[in-house]
């Protein structure tokens, strides 16, 4: 009897194990299988893990111009018939809006170079008026122009404080030290007037006369060459253009940028270089697709036709910080908790303590329908409530049973 008890405890024993390896495997599957998918790039993509959230596919499974390729269905966006809309289960619901790809090879066009320059505050506002989003410090995108400035950052200073002016009229801005030296001509000129709508400060490392509209306006009045007197610290700067022609209207619109950021002449010799990139380029241009709107229109039929139980404040939200490359399980936009401990509507990267991943995994392969997703009449549209399960849960439950019976 007791060698029984024994045998019994043994096996027992191993049928536990048995299921904490699988439990671990399950919960390490969906890490290993979702990477990153080149055309992640062309989409955008929601995961919609809120709970008060509830849905239905069976209309869209019985529907017309509908396909259903690895569980995922697959039809023509209501906004655009060239883009493809994607819904599947997986412990919730993904949203998937794809431009699919029509080759994958892209061609970029770019240049890099050094230039002297500063820039003001004032002058990036004047950058966003003219349409181009700022993205960091210094990175300009405008469709598909990306301009980065990176400023080389001097040593001769770390704050305001750190420099002085010097000269027999306070004309010469420059570090303590050099301050007590340094010397000059003792006649005052007209254009020192000016200097009073300036200060003396550390900007990038070094000591400058701060260069703001005013400033150079009353500089130039004067004559005087404002690069002569504010002494610009160096940047490099690096244009990409992605498409397959550099145009005038490009170059056009980078001149104008650069000249509301004070460096109209950097283009003069600029010379640029055309690259083929392995890149997937998009049967519409990703650059100038309304990716917002897009996802909009998709959300508000989803729910006028009850596929989707979701509230308008929702899809506002989810509307708001939806933008072409949030896609794929580093970036798709899900309902996580912030930075801050709030939970909103953000990409995944962007919450708190995210699991990445760094590894690529093939696109799927797919074909639109011929035709426009036509909705069955016959099919209810009640969507009833979910309630999201995770794989690991189910495994115990299922396994209870069998634990008993060994006991």
């Amino acid at each position: 009897m007791e060698i029984n008890k024994r045998k019994a405890k043994v096996i027992m024993v191993k049928e536990m194990k048995k299921v904490f390896v699988l439990i671990i495997l399950l919960m390490i599957m969906p890490l290993a299988e979702a990477c990153f998918s080149p055309v992640d790039i062309l989409a955008v993509e929601v995961y919609f893990n809120k709970p008060e959230i509830a849905y239905n596919l069976e209309l869209l499974k019985n529907a017309e111009n509908v396909e259903i390729i690895d569980g995922k269905i697959v039809y023509r966006s209501h906004y655009d018939e060239r883009v493809a809309v994607m819904l599947w289960e997986d412990e919730s619901l993904h949203l998937r809006i794809e431009i699919p790809p029509k080759s994958w090879s892209s061609i970029i066009f770019s240049a890099r170079f050094t230039t002297s320059m500063i820039i003001p505050e004032s002058n990036i506002e004047k950058a966003k008026e003219l349409g181009w989003k700022v993205e960091g410090k210094y990175a300009f995108r405008k469709r598909n122009i990306l301009i980065q400035i990176t400023p080389q950052k001097g040593s001769e200073c770390s704050k305001d404080s750190d420099c002085a002016t010097g000269g027999c009229s306070g004309e010469i801005c420059t570090t303590k030290e050099e301050a007590k030296k340094v010397a000059s001509i003792c006649i005052y000129e007209e254009w020192y007037d000016c200097l009073k709508l300036t200060s003396c400060g550390c900007v990038n490392g070094i000591c400058i006369w701060k260069p703001n509209d005013a400033f150079e306006r009353c500089l130039k009045k004067h004559g005087i060459d404002p690069s002569k007197v504010i002494k610009m610290p160096q940047a490099e700067v690096y244009i990409t253009i992605y498409g397959k022609e550099l145009t005038e209207d490009k170059k056009a619109e980078i001149k104008e940028l650069f000249s509301v950021l004070g460096m109209s002449c950097a283009l003069e010799n600029v010379k640029f270089d055309k690259k083929v990139i392995n890149m997937p380029e998009g049967v519409v241009d990703p650059y100038t697709f309304n990716f917002k709107e897009a996802l909009r229109v998709e959300l508000e039929w989803l729910k006028e036709n009850g596929i989707i139980n979701i509230d308008d404040r929702d899809i506002e939200e989810i509307v708001k910080v939806a933008e072409r490359g949030k896609a794929g399980y580093n970036s798709h936009i899900g309902w996580y908790e912030g930075k801050d401990g709030s939970f909103a509507w953000i990409p995944y990267d962007e919450s708190k303590n995210p699991k990445l991943l760094k590894c690529i995994r093939e696109p799927m392969r797919y074909k639109l329908p011929n035709g426009t997703l036509i909705l069955s009449t016959t099919t209810t549209k009640t969507p009833p409530r979910t309630t999201v399960c995770g794989p690991t849960f189910i495994l115990l439950l299922a396994l209870v049973p069998l634990l008993k019976k060994r006991l």
